[in-house]
């Protein structure tokens, strides 16, 4: 009976401590704790983030009376901060002011907290960006780390990009991105532009769509193939044709910017999706998605022969001087050149990429005076003539490489969320 009696004293006290908890006691769980900006912003490194970086902590069992000691600082990213120890005020709130450093691309200011007796209570992170001049900094927030094709208006200043089936134009600076609204773009696939600046973009329902006013307004063309009720390739050729191109369709071109279209040689459809060039002398070159589909015709388009090419060639280039480029994948990858019209080729240099890919077609890109050649699987080289090159980056996790209308370069990585952008300040 004793024993009965002290076991259910015991288990009232235990509830009535449940109930009515020791003051002096506190649990990490009774607090919320929170910076009161935004995760993930984007900044030049060297910038102010805020004067006032605001962050409250809140106790849910005692909201008015308590008060937590708040000690900043810099986790990473060597910049600075204008306080480094406050006490939270009634309504739970402290800030500091922070300037971003430029010791790294992710920057991190860290807010320990303890309450009045001394206890370590957490940390909290606040994590922000700071882009870098003259260094690759690798982005994988969204929605740049999902490029799939850039356009670059030079003269009209403006850059698009396609990324997770949406049209972005880049804002004010070149690592913003802000989402063109049209109900002509519809789920927008491919990106090209033509010579005079316009625009063109083939959407999920085998529609093509143009600017002719830089992106300011958008208007579908006649429909390529009429019949074909999913996405399309597309290619713009030096000559502003517009070819599309679907591996059950025979290939086409337009003329004047998608009003009419006309069937290619019907050996081309065999070849899947490519690139074309028209030559100086009148007729047409093109390559092919697949192995060795260089083709070259005088007739505008109707018919084709096949060349010959050394290695197995999987991509095509040609300059403002007539010469040839073919990239092959001897010796791992190996560019030719041509002088002549596919007559001879010249090897002008080798590399050993880790992997390959034929499955993209911004492989030579001009900015000012310099090509820069992306190899997939290996990484940049720069040029000036596009015979004698140099290692600009090696980095064999890139695929895409694209520039943008000031000159600043972004790189795909293979996998399907990371870039990496670098701005040139001696350029």
């Amino acid at each position: 009976m004793r024993r009965t009696v002290l076991l259910i004293v015991i288990i009232c006290f235990v509830l009535s401590c449940d109930r009515y908890p020791d003051p002096s006691v506190k649990a990490l769980v009774d607090y919320s704790f929170n910076f009161q900006i935004s995760q993930g912003m984007k900044f030049f490194a060297g910038e102010c983030v805020s004067d006032s970086v605001g962050f409250r902590v809140v106790n849910y069992v005692d909201p008015v009376r308590d008060t937590v000691k708040v000690i900043f600082e810099i986790s990473k990213g060597d910049g600075t901060i204008t306080v480094q120890s406050a006490n939270t005020d009634k309504n739970g709130l402290t800030s500091t002011g922070w300037k971003l450093g430029s010791g790294s691309f992710e920057q991190i200011l860290r807010a320990k907290t303890y309450d009045l007796s001394g206890k370590y209570l957490t940390s909290t992170d606040l994590v922000e960006y700071g882009f870098r001049n003259d260094v690759w900094d690798t982005c994988t927030l969204s929605p740049d780390g999902n490029i799939m094709g850039m356009v670059a208006d030079t003269v009209n200043k403006v850059t698009f990009m396609v990324a997770n089936g949406t049209l972005y134009k880049q804002g004010e600076r070149y690592y913003l991105w802000e989402p063109v609204n049209d109900p002509a773009l519809v789920s927008p696939r491919t990106i090209n532009m033509d010579r005079n600046g316009v625009i063109y973009v083939t959407i999920w329902t085998g529609e093509l769509v143009k600017s002719t006013d830089h992106g300011v307004s958008w208007k579908t063309c006649t429909k390529p193939f009429p019949d074909r009720p999913y996405y399309i390739y597309l290619y713009v050729s030096n000559d502003n044709n517009v070819w599309v191109f679907q591996w059950d369709h025979n290939t086409r071109f337009s003329k004047d910017g998608g009003i009419t279209w006309n069937d290619a040689g019907s050996n081309l459809s065999s070849y899947g999706y490519g690139n074309v060039f028209r030559l100086k002398d009148g007729s047409l070159l093109f390559h092919g998605s697949n192995c060795c589909s260089l083709n070259r015709s005088f007739d505008d388009g109707l018919t084709w022969t096949k060349i010959e090419t050394p290695g197995y060639s999987i991509k095509l280039f040609v300059n403002d001087k007539d010469e040839i480029f073919i990239v092959t994948q001897e010796n791992g990858i190996t560019i030719y050149k041509s002088t002549d019209y596919c007559s001879t080729f010249k090897s002008v240099i080798s590399v050993s990429p880790e992997w390959g890919t034929s499955d993209n077609d911004n492989i030579f890109n001009k900015w000012g005076n310099f090509y820069y050649v992306l190899i997939p699987g290996w990484g940049i080289l720069k040029s000036a003539d596009l015979t004698h090159y140099e290692e600009y980056w090696y980095n064999s996790n890139l695929r895409d490489l694209f520039i943008d209308h000031n000159g600043d370069l972004i790189a795909k990585d293979q996998s399907s969320n990371t870039v990496y952008y670098r701005k040139n300040s001696g350029k």
